[in-house]
């Protein structure tokens, strides 16, 4: 049997003598395709060929030069465990993070982890497409105002980490993962029960004729219970990403990023259903659509209410999970271990690209509603399909990323699929703030393609995570270098209130506002290009990369500390100025993205 630290007599069958220690050792290419981390065995011959990850046979080195027989007892030829994985676990096995082999994501074992994230998706969806059409169109809030119920709605996810932490080192009953799942449902499902069997109000206009002109206030009474439902979206979120990361830490290297594309394609059908839902049923005259009526928010809401009871019973029947077999471990050693994978150079390098990256992309020239009414007539129903259209370049780009690109260089993918985004998008976005553009559908054809481009660094930048996120900590690291990612996204949402333009200034459709507008688009493609090449380099070239950065980095006290300040103050800014701008009397303050009071 393997044992760390022993040698066999290769040559002979015989023998052992204590192996000097020499750290760390980072194995190369060969080493990979021979190294079988299972440690089972058999009593079986010595072969005197061995599968590669070509499948083809090669000849066995029996000199003392073969590090597969090294770690062997001489005679004992190595099998695979007995797992579900496939038959040829050379090649899918090796270069593993955790045993196990790789898990069948769609057979009836693990069809309701599948299944989780596929009503996750319909919630992601269905809920911010609600937003434009409820209080853009129906409430009549500014755009300013619509930025900041968006970042409100998704407010929750700037705690993503704290409840992270409690799903991976606070179990219940030696479980880490349902019943956080089971909490989730039905606290979402209170929630939307209490939205559907409250009162509507009165839209502010309805066939062309202003009968609430005081919608505006009950804002509130909407975003504040949208708050509370995205706190408890986010609790059936993080057990779900915890679940992703031992999946896909059971993969062979080769192989190994196949659970996370698959887990963004089916979250992002249920995304594109969820916006069509929305797109359909809320497209009467009272939320600016071409339908004679619309489907009563009571109804849109008890739908969901459904979907979160379908949840529970998903959880009950089809989630797999084994007990832990201790309980949990104190508080504080938990949060110390922490801290240390923070200070790890391989930590705080993705989480200060992703926080870059994902502002630079968050940028916005124009309020992408408004844009699309005006400068190209849509009604809500077109502005939904338009991000149902998205989704469906976010299949596309996860489904190329697991066919073709999984084992390619991350720093390649990441600035090939950034700059097909800038010289698609420039030219149509361009075309149109002139109005200039041949076809409307022009535009849903560069959404496509740019969505296309943005699911692949966005795929690339949490594989880096999956690589460098230790077993026994999945959600916990995984959700703290994304919420410090998610964090970028607010943060230009309010720098963005700086600018955006008036409902009134883009009815005028001067030149000076045409070229205006202009003027913020080729800034923000500049700063995106400027920002993306800086940055790059923080991410590793691909999995053996991202792990001798993991090993090999010195931690740092200095660059967390800082960037755990940075993030709390950006963290307390983005709160304060998203309560401020959907509160009437203090939405005209600067901070809110207002003019001035």
């Amino acid at each position: 049997m393997y044992h760390p630290g022993i040698k066999g007599d290769q040559n002979h069958g015989h023998g052992i003598q204590p192996m000097e220690h020499r750290g760390v050792i980072l194995l190369e290419d060969p080493d990979l395709a021979y190294y079988d981390h299972t440690g089972y065995a058999s009593n079986q011959g010595r072969p005197t060929t061995v599968t590669m990850m070509s499948q083809s046979s090669h000849p066995v080195d029996y000199s003392s030069d073969s590090r597969f027989f090294q770690h062997r007892t001489p005679g004992v030829v190595p099998k695979a465990p007995p797992t579900v994985a496939s038959t040829d676990t050379a090649a899918t096995g090796y270069g593993a993070l955790r045993p196990g082999g790789p898990v069948p994501l769609f057979s009836k074992h693990y069809v309701g982890y599948l299944l989780t994230w596929l009503l996750i998706g319909f919630f992601d969806g269905g809920i911010p497409a609600l937003v434009y059409p409820l209080f853009g169109v129906y409430l009549h809030l500014e755009d300013y105002q619509g930025n900041a119920v968006l970042a409100l709605i998704n407010f929750a996810w700037n705690f993503k980490f704290i409840f992270s932490f409690l799903t991976d080192c606070v179990p219940m009953n030696r479980y880490r993962r349902k019943p956080y799942l089971y909490f989730g449902w039905i606290i979402l499902f209170g929630f939307m029960l209490s939205v559907m069997f409250r009162g509507q109000v009165d839209p502010y206009m309805l066939n062309g004729e202003v009968v609430n002109p005081n919608a505006e206030a009950d804002g509130p009474r909407y975003v504040v219970p949208l708050i509370a439902i995205s706190f408890a979206r986010i609790l059936v979120v993080v057990p779900s990403e915890g679940m992703m990361v031992e999946y896909a830490h059971r993969e062979g290297e080769m192989i190994r990023g196949r659970t996370q594309t698959i887990t963004m394609i089916v979250r992002s059908i249920g995304q594109a259903a969820g916006i069509l839902l929305v797109a359909l049923g809320c497209n009467g005259p009272e939320y600016g659509g071409s339908f004679d009526q619309s489907i009563p928010l009571q109804i849109l809401f008890a739908v969901w209410t459904v979907l979160c009871v379908a949840g529970v019973v998903v959880t009950w029947f089809l989630v797999p999970e084994s007990q832990m077999p201790t309980s949990a471990q104190p508080i504080r050693s938990q949060m110390l271990r922490v801290w240390r994978i923070i200070q790890q150079r391989s930590t705080w390098q993705i989480m200060l690209f992703g926080f870059f990256q994902n502002a630079a992309m968050s940028l916005q020239f124009h309020q992408k509603d408004s844009f699309y009414r005006l400068r190209l007539s849509s009604d809500t129903r077109a502005l939904n399909l338009a991000d149902a259209v998205a989704m469906l370049g976010t299949i596309i780009g996860a489904f190329l990323m697991k066919q073709y690109w999984t084992n390619s260089s991350w720093r390649k993918v990441m600035l090939w699929s950034f700059c097909a985004t800038v010289v698609i998008g420039l030219p149509i976005e361009t075309l149109t703030t002139f109005k200039m553009l041949p076809h409307q559908s022009l535009y849903l054809v560069k959404d496509l393609f740019v969505a296309v481009g943005t699911a692949l660094i966005i795929l690339t930048r949490e594989l880096v995570i999956i690589e460098i996120t230790d077993p026994g900590h999945e959600a916990t690291t995984y959700g703290f270098i994304t919420t410090v990612h998610y964090l970028g996204k607010p943060f230009v949402t309010m720098l963005s209130n700086l600018f955006a333009s008036d409902s009134t200034d883009l009815k005028k459709d001067s030149e000076e506002t045409q070229w205006k507008s202009a003027t913020y688009m080729w800034i923000v493609f500049l700063v995106r290009i400027i920002v993306m090449l800086a940055i790059v380099r923080l991410v590793p070239r691909q999995k053996r990369h991202a792990l001798e950065v993991k090993l090999l980095g010195n931690p740092s006290l200095i660059v967390p500390l800082v960037l755990f300040l940075c993030v709390v103050l950006v963290f307390l800014v983005v709160v304060t100025s998203s309560f401020l701008a959907v509160i009437k009397d203090t939405s005209c303050l600067k901070i809110a993205g207002g003019r001035g009071c």
